[in-house]
């Protein structure tokens, strides 16, 4: 089987914008006839979306996306199975709440304690799976089931194909009458607008910033509004596939408490700024602020660099996936500079051997 980063590279070079436009490899055909009436019908006003890694972060998107415009839903997601201290009790128990269990495995154990903690919910619950245990519970107890099925997935790194997630996922919903309005075209767009809007220039500058994040800790900060849907899954791509430490904050936050660690540090770090266009002008005058404190030729600042990333594209998803397709770039670098061998750490923590390598390259 070829390398984590060979494959990491195929993907970016040809599958990642490719991507956009595979948004009907799924089924719903399990899905209750009752269930589909009551989405159909509108009956639905909050989304309850419940995952671990990589089968949470779409559900971030999702609800950051439909945050920018009236969809008419109310978005919550949690990573765990503890729902009770993670989400309003008067959102799960409302009956105009959907629950999504999601796990593309369907071997994660967190959804599926979750299935069982809500059994008195199972006729407002949607299963998101490709199959797995998950998938036989959903069949055992006739709870309905909606299919991932990729054409072509990576299964030791399903963060590869976050961008078909999300542009299934608008598809479905849309297709269930959840989405009033059916937004696939925008999604679609996306092949050609990245190849503008991720051009030569912003190419040679992720790799500047993976050549100047080697050795170092990166933090990266943001807005609210990238700080779940973004920074998660930037950090999952750092993490994984780069296999680097990286962290994540909100600006401001940052900005009143982990700053002080960057005052004199020993070891070198790379502070990575998202910047969008449609802040507002206090925190670009806090940001520049910080750029400024952080760039002045002191000798505390010798370990310190920065990277401003531009959010300047003219919506969220084109916003999005530029920036994304940015963190990629500077993980391949990344990636390529350590060499770094897994040891298959996350699919042993989880308890998920779905995941592990010795079980993929079985077929």
């Amino acid at each position: 089987m070829p390398s984590r980063l060979e494959r990491y590279e195929q993907f970016l070079s040809t599958e990642y914008r490719s991507a956009f436009v595979k948004s009907s490899e799924y089924s719903i055909d399990e899905i209750t006839d009752q269930l589909r009436d009551r989405m159909a019908n509108g009956e639905f006003r909050q989304i309850v979306f419940s995952g671990m890694g990589c089968s949470a972060i779409v559900s971030d998107v999702i609800r950051t996306y439909l945050g920018t415009f009236d969809s008419g839903l109310e978005i919550f997601v949690f990573n765990d199975y503890d729902f009770q201290f993670l989400v309003p009790r008067s959102v799960i128990e409302d009956p105009s709440t959907l629950i999504i269990l999601s796990s593309y495995s369907g071997h994660s154990n967190e959804p599926i304690r979750a299935f069982h903690d809500m059994k008195e919910m199972h006729d407002r619950v949607l299963l998101l799976t490709s199959g797995g245990r998950l998938a036989q519970l959903g069949s055992e107890f006739g709870v309905s089931i909606a299919r991932w099925q990729l054409s072509n997935p990576d299964r030791e790194y399903p963060l590869f194909h976050v961008g078909q997630y999300f542009a299934i996922l608008i598809k479905m919903f849309s297709e269930l009458g959840l989405l009033q309005q059916d937004r696939s075209a925008e999604v679609r767009a996306l092949v050609d607008q990245l190849a503008t809007d991720f051009d030569a220039e912003l190419e040679r500058a992720a790799i500047d910033a993976a050549h100047r994040a080697q050795d170092a800790n990166i933090i990266m900060i943001a807005s609210p509004k990238w700080h779940e849907s973004l920074l998660k899954l930037a950090k999952m791509h750092f993490n994984e596939i780069a296999m680097v430490p990286a962290t994540r904050n909100y600006f401001h936050e940052f900005c009143h408490s982990e700053v002080a660690t960057l005052s004199d540090p020993d070891r070198r770090h790379l502070v990575l700024i998202f910047c969008d266009d449609e802040e507002d002008a206090y925190t670009v005058q806090k940001r520049e602020n910080l750029v400024s404190l952080l760039q002045s030729p002191l000798p505390q600042n010798r370990n310190v660099e920065v990277v401003q990333v531009r959010l300047d594209q003219p919506s969220f998803m084109r916003k999005y996936f530029t920036a994304l397709e940015f963190v990629q770039r500077v993980t391949l670098e990344l990636g390529k500079f350590y060499q770094t061998q897994s040891r298959d750490l996350i699919s042993e923590a989880a308890g998920n051997p779905w995941y592990h390598s010795t079980v993929v390259a079985l077929g």
